[in-house]
Formats: C-alpha cells, structure tokens, sequence
C-alpha cells in the first residue's frame, strides 16, 4: 500500500486579538479553498505559524496549521491567486494563470496585523 493514511484535521490559528499581529509563510497555494464552516463560508490556507500573541511558544521552524478566516484581507489574497470559474455553474475557482514565477511572492513571510477596530491587514516581506 503505498498511499499515505491520514486521520484527524489540521489545527486552525487562533484569532489574532486586536492590536496584534501573527507571521506566517503560506503552504500549498494548491491547498488554498473556500470551506464551509459553523459561522458561514471562511477562506482557508494552510500555513507555518512562526509568532501569535496567543501561542506562548512555537517551534523555531514554525507550526503547520489552517488559517480560516471571513476577514476582507483573507478574500484579497485568496483572490489574488483564484478567480472564479466561469465554465461551472458551482462558484468553483481555478488558480490564476501569471506570466511570471509567482513562488518568488509566495514564499515570503507575511504579517498579518489586526488593527485595534478588529479589521485585518496582510503584508508580504519579498
């Protein structure tokens, strides 16, 4: 049997509390989804965690975790490799298709900032 068995789920980040940020680097942009969870659709992306306020310590080479998230800032980078699939009739996405390498972009560190009003605001380190 060569096909790897896999039980249980991928923990999801925490919430980063207001006035705080977290750091990440994003995983398989083929794993990035829009999923259907208790509190509505959320974006997920699969990410390694290196700092948040909220885990007293991580590994130095950083957590691998979910990142689900309704926030404005999550859509736009979602969208940012997705667009939605005009072919289905499902609201489907297919990843972009760019005329350049986009792995330089995407194996940045980003910062994901939670303003004191609650909002959220990424920022890549290229």
């Amino acid at each position: 049997m060569s096909a790897n068995l896999t039980f249980g789920v991928e923990p999801n980040m925490r919430e980063v509390p207001a006035g705080q940020s977290a750091t990440f680097k994003v995983g398989k942009v083929e794993e990035w989804q829009i999923v259907e969870t208790e509190y509505g659709l959320k974006y997920q992306f699969p990410i390694v965690l290196f700092s948040h306020p909220s885990y007293e310590s991580l590994p130095k080479k950083g957590l691998s975790m979910l990142w689900q998230s309704k926030a404005v800032a999550a859509r736009q980078l979602f969208e940012w490799m997705y667009e939605e699939d005009i072919t289905s009739d499902n609201n489907e996405y297919v990843m972009k298709v760019f005329d350049h390498d986009m792995s330089k972009e995407l194996n940045g560190t980003y910062t994901l900032i939670r303003h004191d009003a609650g909002g959220y605001k990424i920022e890549l380190e290229i």
